[in-house]
């Protein structure tokens, strides 16, 4: 039995078994009492060794099929005293040991080691604990690989079995690892996620380990315990939106998975309404970066800007909402700048399509694909498609340029320069073309210049400062009416009778030669032509001296008898009443838009 040990030197034919297997004696393993068939007892019945041969015992005995006879074998115990070894005629033998009258402990210690240790104690039936069995049950579903980790079908089937279940434990545990379910929680923590969850489904959603957070929401994408896949949505919603304060960690992970959930799951409304609707733009800069509107344009460009003109001493003083409404109508002059060449805007940011890419949702999270999916093609912002074919997913992924930033630094920058100019802002600026350089090279294959591009933008900022700042007009007619009623009165007060009437040439004025008495004919045409007829000479001589941009020109109405301001608005009331507008601002300077036909009209 011992010969392999032997032989490898590990024992010696000198050593009886009980010196061989000294260290397991000391480890409490055996006890000096018994003998080898006791200490081997359980191999012998497994059929590891035979017993030796006996005296006068004819048969091999076997401890697992036959029943044993009475036999009385004597061995030699550690003290050279004898002990007899009843082997009973069972199937399963008893030994019972019957020491020496004379046996006797050198010390006190030994003589303790014979006695039993404790009294034997009746074993109490185990009451059943309903909860703890569900954890069992629930437990027992990894029977196959119970010690697997991060097994996502294994944490959707105990999802699923525990979907319905509720609990009131009025601990708590906390709970924090990576990659949270349900294998690596202990009793505590499982009942206090469970006490927690079914709190949360009722309404009330309270501070808990971020781990926690984690598993339930790992639950609502695998679609455990909503009605629907908007019911799932909703709640996630609900979710991230009472826990963002206090665990800002998961902005890094929702966004994506609120982006797959509309790809894996079919929805009544489109991502696009969705993420404008909760006002999530800022979550996902590039997919909106060139669909956005008036109230985030310049938020997501100025996110991608090197340049942040947030910090801007001319952004903090008062020009917030301005300079956000002229950024988009500056986004708005690139766009059909790149349209009149035939371009896209955002042509000029993306340089290929990575197609047919194998895609995964609900990366960074522990999910099952549970849901077979139809075939089917799903479009989303940026440019990114989806297919799904034979429940398998792929995707076509736009690759921008690494160079982008630079661009949105520049027309951010830019916009503020033109827009310093425009309302003539003490302190300048100067964005750098030079930062642009590789974007002109790409520019000028669809023949468009750096030059053009900087027109655009100035000439979108000229157009919006001007709107901004133009008067409008509007009148009202019930007011007309009453004024007109009015003013029939006054003529009828104030009519003089024919005979009392003076003669013509009494009731011309001295200056009449420089004011004459506009002709028929400027009543009945209208626009342009009608007002270069209405004017008078003196206001036609004031029209081009604006044009040249003389600077005294209270010095030329004093020259023609009249005041500036008087002047200035006899030629914007006649421009009103003939071309519906006016043409000179407050600083007698004619607007942009009309300079052209100013110029035709004052000769």
């Amino acid at each position: 039995m011992y010969l392999p040990r032997l032989r490898r030197g590990r024992y010696t034919p000198q050593m009886d078994w009980k010196s061989a297997h000294l260290p397991r004696l000391r480890r409490g393993r055996y006890t000096p009492q018994m003998d080898w068939i006791s200490a081997y007892l359980p191999r012998l019945r497994r059929g590891r060794y035979a017993l030796p041969n006996l005296s006068k015992l004819k048969d091999t005995i076997s401890l697992q099929f036959a029943r044993l006879v009475d036999i009385v074998y004597r061995v030699n115990c550690m003290d050279n005293k004898y002990a007899s070894i009843q082997i009973a005629n069972t199937e399963f033998a008893e030994i019972e040991y019957e020491f020496d009258a004379n046996m006797a402990a050198t010390s006190e210690k030994e003589r303790q080691s014979s006695k039993p240790a404790a009294q034997a104690q009746p074993v109490a039936i185990r009451t059943v604990d309903s909860i703890q069995e569900k954890f069992f049950q629930m437990r027992s579903l990894a029977s196959g690989n119970p010690f697997h980790r991060k097994d996502a079908e294994l944490f959707y089937k105990q999802a699923k079995f525990m979907e319905d279940f509720t609990d009131e434990y009025h601990g708590t545990e906390p709970f924090f690892t990576y990659f949270p379910y349900y294998q690596l929680m202990g009793h505590e923590q499982l009942r206090t996620y469970f006490t927690w969850r079914t709190k949360v489904r009722s309404g009330e959603i309270r501070p808990v380990s971020l781990s926690y957070l984690y598993l339930y929401i790992y639950e609502l994408l695998s679609g455990v315990g909503v009605s629907d896949p908007a019911d799932g949505l909703g709640k996630l919603m609900a979710v991230w939106n009472t826990v963002r304060e206090y665990s800002p960690a998961m902005d890094s992970y929702m966004p994506q998975w609120l982006k797959d959930y509309h790809i894996y799951y079919e929805l009544p409304h489109s991502f696009k309404d969705f993420v404008q609707s909760n006002s999530l733009q800022k979550c996902y800069q590039e997919l909106f970066l060139f669909d956005s509107d008036a109230e985030n344009s310049l938020e997501l460009w100025n996110s991608l800007s090197y340049y942040d003109v947030t910090r801007s001493k001319f952004f903090n003083m008062g020009n917030e909402t301005l300079f956000q409404d002229c950024f988009y109508a500056v986004l708005r002059g690139i766009k059909k700048l790149f349209a009149s060449h035939n371009m896209l805007f955002e042509d000029l940011l993306i340089y290929g399509v990575h197609r047919d890419m194998p895609w995964s949702p609900f990366q960074r999270a522990l999910f099952y694909p549970w849901l077979w999916q139809p075939d089917r093609r799903v479009e989303m912002p940026g440019r990114k498609i989806y297919y799904c074919k034979n429940n398998q997913w792929t995707a076509d992924m736009p690759m921008q340029y690494s160079g982008k930033r630079e661009f949105a630094s520049y027309i951010v920058k830019k916009t503020e320069e033109r827009l310093r100019r425009q309302v003539e802002f003490k302190y300048k600026i100067t964005a750098d073309p030079s930062v642009m350089s590789w974007f002109s090279g790409k520019m000028e294959k669809k023949n468009i210049s750096q030059t053009e591009l900087d027109a655009a933008i100035e000439k979108s900022v000229a157009d919006f400062h001007r709107d901004l700042t133009r008067t409008v007009v509007a009148v009202d007619h019930d007011n007309l009416k009453k004024i007109r009623k009015e003013a029939l009165g006054t003529q009828g007060i104030l009519t003089v009778p024919e005979e009392e009437a003076l003669p013509m040439s009494a009731a011309t004025p001295q200056n009449a030669a420089e004011f004459p008495e506009q002709p028929a004919k400027c009543q009945q045409l209208g626009g342009w032509p009608a007002l270069r007829d209405a004017l008078s000479e003196a206001e036609r001589r004031a029209l081009s001296s604006a044009l040249l941009g003389m600077v005294d020109l209270k010095a030329f109405a004093d020259e023609s008898g009249v005041m500036l301001e008087v002047l200035a608005d006899g030629i914007n009331e006649k421009a009103i009443d003939l071309i519906g507008d006016n043409i000179l601002d407050d600083n007698m300077a004619v607007y942009i838009e009309y300079i052209e036909k100013v110029k035709e009209m004052a000769g």
